[in-house]
């Protein structure tokens, strides 16, 4: 895992299944990650970024996002939400109780490993055809 410093902040870079720089500050993870949820680990939030069972967000306008993974009998999320343009900070991290779980109706999926769904994949296809039909109708973009 790689790190630097920011205003003498330790900050650790991360890569994600979606998003390819977020950011994790030393702070937030030792005065509320490791406080309020002891069972998180940098490895375990390191794990989920990059190989998340489903990545989510409430909706479309919602610019959180959530990363999920079933580890043994547990669901664990790590919340990542909008620093900057493409960079995304980590939130928080803990494991989801049966009270917390949200269901398919409830969120917007951009990522499902069981049905390889990706969100940057629709997009492109989205793109293709909207280019598709402005060749089609000769509409100028």
């Amino acid at each position: 895992m790689k790190y630097y410093f920011e205003e003498k902040l330790m900050v650790f870079k991360l890569e994600g299944k979606v998003h390819k720089k977020i950011l994790l500050y030393n702070a937030n993870f030792h005065s509320h990650i490791k406080v309020k949820h002891p069972e998180m680990t940098l490895k375990k939030i390191e794990g989920i970024l990059k190989d998340p069972d489903y990545v989510f967000r409430m909706s479309n306008n919602n610019p959180e996002c959530y990363y999920e993974k079933i580890i043994g009998d547990h669901n664990y999320r790590v919340v990542v939400s909008r620093r900057k343009k493409h960079v995304k900070e980590v939130v928080t991290a803990y494991k989801v109780s049966n009270e917390e779980e949200f269901t398919i109706k409830h969120t917007h999926c951009i990522y499902d490993r069981n049905n390889k769904l990706h969100y940057t994949k629709i997009n492109e296809t989205l793109e293709n055809d909207k280019d598709y039909f402005y060749e089609l109708f000769n509409v100028v973009k």
